[in-house]
Formats: C-alpha cells, structure tokens, sequence
C-alpha cells in the first residue's frame, strides 16, 4: 500500500515537473532582449500634464497692410467671404479654450499690450493705425516687427502663442544680417516647440503696400492672412482643429491650407505590439505555423519553402506621422537575427546585429513598401533548413522631404523678381511677398535639427522545411 503511495507520489511530481518545464518552454524560450507587446505603464497616482493648460498670448499685426481685410465694399467681386472679421471675432474665445490665462498685444514698429476690449475692435479701420513718429508717407512701407514676436516666444516655451500677420517680409528680414528671425525660430526647435501656419484666403478691400518696387497695387479683391501657433505640438493642433470647426467651416479647401514645423513628427508609431496580420504578406512557398503561444501577439509565424517568394508590407505615413507634416523620407532599416536549432532551449539563442540585404525598402509619396526574404535576396539565400530564425525589423526614417511643385506656401507667394508680371496680370487674389522663402527657412532650420526616427518595429519568426 505504502509503496503504491509512493509511486503515486513520485509519478504525480514527474507529471508536475514535466508540465512545468514545458510551461517554461512555451513562455521563455524565446530571445530575451526582443519585443512582442507593449507594456502600458499604469498611470495610477499619474498626475496628466496635459490637464495643465499654458499661458496664452495673441499678437495681432495692425500695420496699414492689414486694414483692407477689415474694410467691405458690395462691389468686390471675390467668391471668398470676409474670413478675417470671422477669424478676429472669434480669436480670443477659441485661444480661452485650450489656455489657462490670456494677454493680447498688437505689434507693428514695436509690441504694445491690449485688452479684449481692444482685440475686439481689430474688425475695424481703427485699430490699423501708423505710429505718430512716422510720416504720413512712409505709412504703408512700415515693415511690421514679427522678429521681436518670435524672440517672445522663444523665451518662454511653456506658453502658447497665436500671431495674425499677412507675413508680407522684405527681403532684407532674410538677408539683413542683422535680422533675428532665423535665430529665433531656430531658438523655438531647440526648445521642442512645434509652428503651425494656418493661411486662409479673405476678401480684401484695400491697397497692397510694401512692394520691393515701392509702388502700390489697389485692384487685389482678395489676400491671405496667416495665423501662426507656436507652442506644444497637441496645443497647435488642438487649436488648428477648434479654428476648421468653429470658425473656417464653410471656407472651401482651396482656399485655406495648414502645415506644422515640428520635430516631434510621430503621432502613432507601429510596434511590435500594433503590428497587424495585414499589415505584411506572405508569399506562395510560406505556411502559417505557431511556433510561439498567442499571448505574445506574434502573429507572423511561417515555414518557408526554400524557394518562396518575398514577404510584402505596405505602410501609410498619413497613419504614423503627424497630419499636415512635411514627410519623412530617406527609410533605411535595421535588421536583428536570432537564431537556433531547438526553441525549446531557452539560452541557446544566437544573436546577429545588423544583418545587410534582408529586406528592400522603396517610398511613393507618403506610402512606404517593404520586401522581406523572397528567392532573389542574398541575406536570406543563407538560411539554414531545419533552423529557427527570428528576425527583428526597426523601419528607420533618416530625413524629411518636400515636392515644392505642390506646396501651398509656394503657389500663394511671389518675389520681388515676380512683381511686374503679377501686377501686369492685375490678380483678383494677390499673393504674399516671400512667402515660399519663410517656409524654406522653417524647412531647413526642421531639417538641420532633425534626428533620425524609429517608425516601425515588426517581428517574423520562421523554420526552413
């Protein structure tokens, strides 16, 4: 009887051992340093630091150049509606909405603080004045003091700032050595501030001065005004969104357009974790098998014929990066390989960094295409039957890029050498005096600061029959 107990005893401890070991089989045998799910951090006893709202200050362009938005006359011939009254009428109460306190200032020679009572008065012919100082005919030429808005708002990055501006810049607020505006807005990146430009067609009833000929166009029915937001990169974006749903609902696509510079481009990035089934394609010559358990989410298991065809994977930028950014470019990867005879031996995995020529990588616009393994690649032609393999793929994006061609800060700007054709052509919608330069100096500052970035992280284990 005792010696039935005991064999009882001693086969039930080899039946636990037993399952036990290959419980450790199933969840440890596999390379300890690859991912296969995110972990999400509780945010228990988290404080959320975007309940914190910043500080919001406007700063409104009141320079004579600004006047014919604010002027109507029946006669004017624009489609365009006067989207500058709606957008000053209703600035203060969308910046209240994403901003803990508010201050206002106009600016033009110099920055003067304001009350809301006077921001409201910004929808008439008053506000735009000329300094005492100046004379009366040098009134129109006076170039407005956006330098000096951009050092405010380089010295306190924590709060968030709207600027109004038809940004008409001279030439020599690029070339003047003197000018800060590059040093500012470099200053804005450094900090890891985002800048938003929100241009929107308006009509306009007025004279259009400051050309870099000195003379004044008077038939323009139609003008942009730019709304620039400088501050954290979900605050631009927050108010671009309150400004299209509030105020520019009716404004047609064309004639309204936004871009963020940021350095903070990813939105969602695709890990390990959000990889789907779909999201990459086996050719012929590969069979579905689980080697893993499902809890790792580790849906790319497959058995490769010797002679099958490349895996494809097809992502969108529109999906990962932020909206309404100048896309990401240059991908390369970085490719990881583990490997072993026996998945069951948990420290028998073998690591190779760096592995060269396991997967192609080309880019049409904002869609990226991957070819992974496939009969022609060399990498993969070394693949050993009967062996384990796990490869782990890091999509890296090593630049930003830009097609001018279709841009919209280019198609709605002139230079100086442009001047006496577009006047020739007497344009119902004029458009903005250097505007494309101030977009290229935004661009290279981004470019210069940019850092290499991982998109995409994927995993694929296989087995060679």
């Amino acid at each position: 009887m005792i010696k039935e107990s005991m064999k009882n005893i001693i086969l039930a401890s080899i039946v636990i051992t037993l399952f036990h070991s290959a419980v450790f089989a199933n969840d440890g045998c596999l390379p300890k340093d690859i991912t296969f799910t995110e972990e999400k951090q509780s945010t228990d006893g988290i404080s959320n630091s975007e309940d914190i709202l910043p500080n919001g200050s406007v700063f409104v362009d009141h320079t004579l150049s600004m006047e014919g938005f604010v002027v109507r006359d029946n006669e004017n011939v624009s489609a365009t509606d006067y989207n500058y009254l709606r957008a000053m009428d209703e600035l203060a109460f969308q910046l209240s909405l994403i901003t803990e306190s508010q201050t206002f200032h106009r600016y033009g020679l110099d920055i003067e603080a304001i009350t809301s009572e006077q921001l409201n008065k910004s929808t008439l012919t008053d506000f735009y004045q000329c300094p005492a100082s100046i004379p009366s005919s040098e009134c129109r030429n006076i170039q407005s003091d956006l330098e000096s808005v951009l050092t405010i708002a380089a010295m306190k990055p924590e709060n968030f700032y709207v600027v109004v501006t038809d940004l008409f810049l001279k030439n020599t607020q690029f070339f003047d050595p003197k000018s800060n505006i590059k040093k500012s807005l470099s200053k804005v990146f450094n900090q890891g501030q985002s800048i938003g430009i929100y241009g929107v067609k308006s009509k306009f009833n007025g004279r259009v001065s400051g050309l870099p000929s000195g003379s004044i166009y008077e038939n323009a029915n139609e003008r942009a005004f730019f709304i620039l937001m400088i501050g954290e990169k979900n605050d631009v974006l927050k108010f671009r969104d309150n400004l299209e749903k509030d105020v520019f609902y009716n404004v047609s696509e064309d004639s309204k357009s936004f871009t963020i510079y940021t350095n903070d481009f990813v939105l969602n990035k695709i890990g390990p974790g959000e990889i789907k089934k779909e999201d990459l394609f086996p050719g012929s010559g590969a069979t579905l098998k689980a080697f893993y358990p499902e809890k790792y989410n580790f849906f790319h298991q497959y058995e490769l014929r010797h002679s099958h065809d490349p895996f494809k994977g097809v992502f969108d930028l529109y999906g990962i990066q932020l909206p309404d950014t100048i896309l990401l470019t240059d991908f390369t990867t970085n490719v990881t390989l583990y490997q072993t005879k026996d998945i069951r031996k948990c420290d028998s995995w073998k690591k190779l960094d760096n592995i060269e020529g396991l997967v192609t990588i080309s880019q049409d616009e904002n869609m990226i295409d991957l070819e992974v393994f496939g009969p022609n690649n060399l990498a993969s032609k070394k693949f050993k039957r009967k062996i384990n393999y796990i490869a782990n793929f890091n999509v890296v994006a090593n630049n930003i890029g830009l097609n001018n061609d279709n841009f919209w800060l280019k198609d709605w700007s002139f230079t100086s050498v442009d001047e006496a054709q577009i006047i020739q052509s007497s344009p119902i919608f004029f458009p903005t005096l250097n505007l494309s330069r101030f977009a290229t100096m935004l661009e290279n500052i981004q470019r210069s600061e940019f850092e290499k970035i991982e998109l995409i992280e994927f995993n694929i284990a296989l087995r060679l029959e």
